[in-house]
């Protein structure tokens, strides 16, 4: 007599493990890099359930990177020290063994055409109009967009091409200078 031995159905970590293993495939080889199927093997699971689950890759994409999105927590201090708050931010984050880094999952997928609309999207509506509606005042959304370019510059440089003169080793020296670049735009609300 041979023992069945069945695997109990958990829905919830089943999901969790696919978005875990999608963040790491768009994050280290963006969205046309990254297949269902290669997703589903690192999750231990068909490629069928991920389907299943989440019906496209597309829509596996948003659920997994899009939420990575944002600038919420920058936003929620005091409006007088974000360019500090952001300089510091951006100057000694890490991403290491994260599963998902926004940045080169958005650098590595954003000339796909599949998902440019969804990362346009995402970034007009998670990142610069709210961070419009926080700045208030003149050309809210010019200087919100603004913030998020020199940011996300600052990020591809320091972080990404690994130009020596951004590292956070200079943190001293930079954050000073680029918080004031980012506090100016916070500031001029005229």
């Amino acid at each position: 007599m041979s023992a069945t031995i069945t695997r109990k159905r958990d829905a919830a970590a089943t999901r969790a493990a696919i978005l875990k293993a999608a963040k790491r495939a768009f994050t280290d080889k963006g969205f046309d890099g990254a297949g269902v199927r290669e997703i589903a093997a690192a999750a231990g699971v068909t490629a069928a359930l991920v389907n299943r689950y989440f019906g496209s890759k597309e829509a596996l994409f948003e659920e997994a990177v899009v939420p990575g999105f944002n600038m919420d927590e920058l936003m929620a201090g005091n409006r007088a020290t974000f360019g500090q708050r952001a300089a510091v931010y951006l100057i000694s984050k890490s991403h290491e063994g994260a599963d998902l880094d926004p940045t080169l999952a958005f650098v590595r997928s954003a000339g796909s055409r599949a998902v440019a609309p969804v990362i346009n999207r995402a970034l007009q509506h998670n990142v610069i109009a709210k961070l419009a509606d926080w700045l208030g005042g003149y050309d809210a959304e010019q200087r919100a967009a603004l913030i998020v370019s020199h940011m996300a510059g600052f990020d591809l440089m320091g972080r990404i091409a690994k130009a020596g003169a951004l590292g956070p080793e200079h943190l001293e020296a930079l954050a000073p200078r680029f918080a004031r670049v980012l506090q100016a735009y916070v500031d001029d609300a005229m």
